[in-house]
């Protein structure tokens, strides 16, 4: 992750938004925020071990939202504070979330207030914390949402939070040879991985060097080969498990490969 960069944009959205703003992982955790610690009514919801389960529950489910669609997605909080989210990229692989929040959109302090004092109780401190909450016009809010979007896509864009798990080409080239038997096509693979056919062809040739259906080709000839060293199975029990459509294709691609159809090379290994 580049550290300096990502702290670099939480501060300034900050700055003009008054929102407090956070980066999260795939699994919701927050990484770094500005400022580092919640405002004060934050603060006294997240002592009560029910609502701040409660509070990082209604995150999660803003967060499942924006990954089922690949956009922001503004909302409220249990308590009504208005918090928004966007979705990070790395090379086209989902890397977590941008987040800004904390913030009472004007006409909402009554509704806020009285959902406060119906959760936590109405007390002094509870009333001076939400007193202390910024106060966002909602015309502004939708103008700093849009700024934290582009500000995401900027991260996307400069690949600033690298992607924890494996790139989109290695997990389609696990499927695919996990799946050699089977009909496989781009759009089935993009469909199960979940990412474009542009951003699976772009990454797939910049991590395997070849294209989807050279590299399921060479997978399903290597396995072919295999079997037939093996000598237990018939030419046809072969073309079928290494996922070609009839024997005679099959013959016709082995033979392009290895300069010899399947029987010959089985005869010659054996011989």
């Amino acid at each position: 992750m580049n550290r300096q960069e990502i702290l670099t944009v939480l501060i300034e959205l900050h700055r003009i938004s008054g929102f407090r703003v956070s980066l999260h992982g795939t699994d919701f955790a927050e990484i770094a925020a500005y400022p580092d610690s919640h405002g004060p009514f934050c603060r006294i919801v997240n002592r009560n071990p029910t609502e701040h389960r409660a509070c990082l529950k209604c995150d999660e489910d803003a967060c499942h939202r924006v990954l089922s669609t690949g956009k922001t997605y503004i909302y409220k909080c249990r308590f009504g504070l208005t918090e928004a989210v966007s979705p990070l990229y790395n090379f086209g692989s989902h890397t977590g979330f941008l987040m800004m929040g904390q913030i009472i959109a004007d006409g909402d302090d009554m509704t806020v207030l009285k959902t406060a004092t119906e959760i936590l109780s109405s007390n002094k401190k509870v009333e001076e914390a939400i007193a202390a909450v910024p106060r966002v016009k909602a015309d502004m809010i939708r103008s700093y949402v849009r700024i934290m979007t582009i500000c995401a896509q900027y991260l996307t864009l400069t690949n600033a939070v690298i992607s924890e798990r494996r790139t989109l080409a290695e997990e389609a080239a696990e499927y695919i040879g996990n799946n050699l038997d089977k009909k496989l096509s781009i759009s089935k693979i993009c469909s199960l991985i979940g990412c474009s056919k542009s951003t699976l062809i772009t990454s797939f040739k910049k991590r395997y060097g070849t294209t989807v259906n050279s590299f399921t080709a060479d997978l399903r000839l290597k396995k072919a080969e295999g079997l037939l060293m093996e000598g237990k199975r018939s030419i046809s029990e072969i073309s079928a498990t290494c996922g070609f459509s009839d024997q005679s294709y099959f013959s016709k691609v082995f033979s392009a490969k290895f300069g010899i159809p399947p029987t010959e090379y089985r005869a010659k290994r054996y011989s």
